[in-house]
């Protein structure tokens, strides 16, 4: 059987329809799947300096908490006169510490003489507290923790090496890994007369840090020499206290740079050190202890499991294949048409068929003749706008948050990049500020999740009705807004659209008859006066709206 022109023309055209429709799709899912691995990467980094930030609030609970003991009356009494009443009421103040902070082994009160003799101690023992007296109270003047926190001035905190314990005073804490915090006791004649002590439990530590981290998160912490202290595979760390060496930048060569200061953050995609067979996406930073300690530097580091990642674009792959499916099936029904209505204008045929995947840029079809060439130039021109349509449609999917139609971080940081050329190239100023809604989770438990959602909808159309049209607002989180404020002529310019937008988001929602109100914290950062680059304003604007929702708190709790 001959097939005629007709028939080889459409077959011809049926298969560049499908053709056109598979690279369009493949094309879509690919950068798809490439801008969701992009935005996980700066989640996951996010979700770092999250965690870094919740470090530092815990350790400045603890210094807070030594500050308080050192300055409790007791503590002076029983070192000016060994009172066995007041010891006993530092024992039970001891105590109800401990039994609040399930991560503290051990807190002892410590004299400056004698030489460092322990006068008051509690330790844990499994579930029980008990207090040590008499004569298994040791001289622990040879600890760093003892004989350099007597150096300090009043107020200040030292932090020992994090390391395996290996004092037999703390049952609980034998060979666990812990870390010390002290804090000199000094009279009123600012005369030093001893140390309050606190032994931490890490894993408690970083066990309730890491509570709310989706499960197949690793949680990776070194010292500044890039030795493991903690590690999904509990073998590998502390290697420098077993006789060997396990550090991160023989696991994630990458971070080399990072360990050694050439950096302070990175996100890698890598192999999984627990498991070869297995790729992740990591991201490290760079912490600091912020006291006084021989090692202040840490790495801290998440990693995900790339297919965990790559698994959120199985839907949009459905979406994809049924549009390469339908514009597949449209293309050979149109073949099948033009395959019995033409027979001579091949040429014709041939420049439309050429000129499908020009976007327009081409010869234009011919969709004003009434034969059969122009049904089909018609056909071509309503399939190359639904191609067109549903790009777009993808594109801006990939690029904007699905509830509030902003911006998403990927579009956002290409944006900021471009801002930060043009500023560092006119000399201008910029500004960036970052906004987190003030208990905004009590509205979803007590309304529910779409009451939240049209809140969130809200707040967005409040922040893009006070910028401008050449400004950019975005929605990063959950509850997160930044907002690149472009061409500021000084800071109080980003001042007065902060007063704006506070002002705007406080107004009541009417929601099924309820008022509600939200607050929010706002951070501001201003190139270049806060930063050069985008990490370094972002580091600057989150730090600010830290404080301010600090501030707000202590408001409140003043009021």
């Amino acid at each position: 059987m001959k097939f005629g022109i007709a028939a080889k023309l459409a077959v011809v055209l049926a298969l560049v329809g499908m053709l056109a429709a598979g690279i369009s799709g493949f094309y879509a899912y690919s950068a798809s799947r490439g801008l969701l691995v992009q935005s996980a990467k700066a989640e996951l980094l996010t979700s770092t300096r999250v965690l870094a930030r919740r470090i530092t609030v815990v350790r400045q609970e603890i210094s807070r908490t030594l500050r308080a003991l050192a300055r409790h009356p007791a503590a002076l009494a029983v070192l000016d006169n060994g009172s066995p009443a007041r010891a006993a009421e530092l024992a039970t103040q001891f105590a109800l510490l401990q039994e609040a902070n399930p991560s503290y082994f051990q807190i002892r009160l410590i004299a400056a003489d004698e030489p460092g003799l322990e006068r008051v101690r509690v330790d844990r023992n499994g579930s029980a507290l008990l207090r040590v007296s008499g004569d298994h109270l040791q001289k622990t003047g040879h600890h760093p923790y003892v004989f350099e926190t007597l150096r300090l001035r009043a107020g200040e905190v030292y932090m020992s090496r994090v390391a395996l314990n290996h004092e037999r005073a703390a049952d609980a804490a034998l060979r666990q890994p812990s870390v010390q915090f002290a804090t000199p006791v000094v009279d009123a004649s600012g005369r030093t007369r001893g140390v309050i002590v606190i032994n931490a439990d890490l894993n408690g530590v970083f066990g309730l840090l890491a509570a709310d981290l989706p499960p197949d998160f690793q949680l990776y912490l070194t010292n500044g020499s890039g030795d493991y202290l903690i590690h999904p595979d509990a073998s590998r760390t502390f290697g420098f206290d077993r006789g060997r060496r396990v550090r991160v930048q023989d696991e994630f060569p990458a971070t080399q740079k990072l360990v050694d200061g050439r950096v302070e953050d990175l996100v890698i995609e890598a192999r999984s050190p627990t498991d070869d067979k297995v790729a992740v996406v990591a991201g490290f930073i760079a912490a600091y202890a912020q006291v006084h300690t021989a090692d202040n530097r840490f790495v801290l580091g998440l990693a995900q499991p790339l297919d965990s990642i790559l698994a959120r674009a199985a839907p949009l792959g459905g979406v994809v294949m049924q549009i390469v499916l339908g514009l597949s099936i449209a293309g050979i029904l149109i073949a099948s048409i033009l395959a019995r209505a033409i027979t001579r204008p091949i040429n014709a045929l041939s420049n439309a068929v050429e000129c499908f995947a020009d976007d327009g840029r081409g010869p234009a079809l011919p969709v004003r003749r009434q034969d059969e060439i122009g049904v089909l130039a018609r056909r071509f021109a309503e399939l190359r706008t639904k191609v067109a349509q549903q790009m777009g449609e993808l594109e801006h999917l990939a690029q904007h948050d699905p509830l509030t139609d902003l911006p998403n971080r990927a579009l956002f940081d290409d944006r900021m990049r471009v801002a930060l050329a043009a500023a560092r190239r006119d000399e201008s100023r910029l500004a960036l500020l970052f906004i987190d809604l003030d208990d905004f989770k009590p509205i979803n438990d007590r309304f529910g999740h779409a009451a939240g959602d049209r809140v969130l909808k809200g707040v967005a159309a409040r922040i893009r009705q006070n910028i401008r049209e050449s400004d950019t607002a975005a929605r990063i989180g959950g509850d997160e807004f930044v907002i690149l404020l472009r061409s500021v002529q000084s800071v109080d310019d980003a001042a007065r659209v902060v007063q704006k937008i506070d002002e705007a988001i406080g107004q009541p929602f009417e929601l099924d008859g309820h008022r509600l109100r939200v607050s929010a914290s706002i951070g501001v950062a201003v190139h270049p006066e806060d930063g050069l680059d985008a990490a370094a304003l972002s580091r600057h604007a989150d730090a600010a709206m830290y404080r301010a929702k600090q501030d707000g708190r202590a408001a409140e709790r003043s009021g």
